[in-house]
């Protein structure tokens, strides 16, 4: 499971996502939850697309067959070659392409439908197109199994800045939103109709001025929004889904690159040291 975080504003687009990788297995009539065994918290869920300037991140499931999905996201950006033609959606749809294919392959080589879900694993992918005029980032995602191809990540015009948020989101949506998601379902089962629900949870997300928010205090706010997570996590009861380290990368507009803000590294040390 995972908790990925992008922020899109003037100077780039950020991209933040937690190390938790959760090894488990389908429950019995519930292809689409899962039975954890056990959590690994140094996991790679970030990853630049070629040597283009775009990041792809992933969450839901770590692994497809045998592979770890970063394996699957390095194997595709190195083989991937910078063409003179190319934009931000092709590459996201190929990207797509390519992990659905071992995705149905892992799951017995038939495409997938909702009556015979597999477990979810979702693509982000976040950065800049070709054309040097554009000044805002793009944003493509995509859900396996049951979406045929990634759509934009932001649904308004033009220039879309925001906050995004993937994979395990419940406390961010608390926190930022106002309210639990299942909070609408409870008060429509008490009888109150949909416009009575819409107007009682109104104006009850925190406002950001995205549109003026400079580069650093958009890593500051990804870090801080996958932070609850991983919090939400540490200390309430269950298995820890989200955690370890956090990796932030970001996407700049001038200059066009990928660049990383924080990256877990390898390191040797006694697994019972403080």
């Amino acid at each position: 499971m995972s908790i990925c975080v992008t922020v899109k504003v003037g100077d780039g687009v950020v991209i933040a996502a937690d190390s938790a990788i959760t090894v488990g297995e389908p429950l019995p009539g519930q292809p689409d939850k899962m039975m954890v065994h056990q959590v690994y918290e140094h996991g790679t869920k970030i990853v630049q697309v070629g040597d283009y300037p775009l990041g792809v991140a992933t969450f839901g499931i770590g692994w497809v067959g045998n592979r770890s999905i970063s394996s699957l996201l390095g194997e595709f950006s190195e083989n991937e070659q910078k063409k003179p033609s190319w934009s931000v959606k092709d590459i996201a749809e190929r990207l797509y392409a390519f992990i659905r294919k071992r995705y149905e392959e892992a799951w017995g080589g038939k495409v997938l439908v909702p009556s015979d879900q597999g477990p979810a694993l979702g693509l982000l992918i976040a950065g800049y197109g070709p054309a040097l005029k554009e000044y805002a980032a793009e944003q493509y995602v995509g859900l396996l199994p049951l979406e045929g191809e990634p759509g934009p990540a932001r649904k308004e015009a033009l220039p879309e800045f925001g906050a995004n948020w993937y994979g395990q989101t419940d406390a961010i949506l608390r926190l930022y939103k106002g309210c639990d998601p299942q909070v609408p379902g409870r008060l429509k089962q008490l009888g109150l109709k949909d416009e009575q629900i819409e107007t009682t949870l109104a104006n009850l997300e925190y406002p950001a001025a995205f549109d003026s928010m400079p580069l650093q205090d958009a890593i500051d706010f990804a870090v801080y929004l996958v932070g609850v997570v991983i919090g939400r996590f540490r200390f309430m009861l269950g298995p820890a889904l989200c955690g370890g380290a956090i990796d932030v990368a970001v996407v700049t507009a001038r200059p066009r690159e990928f660049r990383w803000v924080r990256r877990k590294e390898w390191r040797a040390r006694p697994v019972w040291s403080d």
